[in-house]
């Protein structure tokens, strides 16, 4: 990851972390993703993704938008689609 160091919303400093992130699409919860790589504001809480863990996140779930509501709510673990 990036080396990000402050936090847009609060001026926090960020902290490179694993976390459990909830997958929406629209007021849908798709999926409970864990592991996700992600930047978090020690002072907010805020979290943020790099470009390619955001893309990494719809890939993982995108089965899981098309079967919408139909599906019970997946939990997955965070996996790099791109190797």
């Amino acid at each position: 990851m990036k080396t990000m160091k402050t936090c847009r919303r609060c001026g926090g400093t960020l902290e490179s972390r694993k976390v459990e992130h909830p997958y929406w699409n629209g007021s849908t919860l798709v999926a409970m993703v864990q592991d996700v790589p992600s930047w978090v504001c020690v002072g907010c809480g805020y979290h943020y993704f790099e470009p390619a863990v955001e893309t990494t996140l719809y890939y993982i779930v995108k089965d899981y938008i098309k079967m919408g509501a139909l599906f019970p709510i997946p939990s997955t673990p965070y996996r790099d689609v791109r190797n």
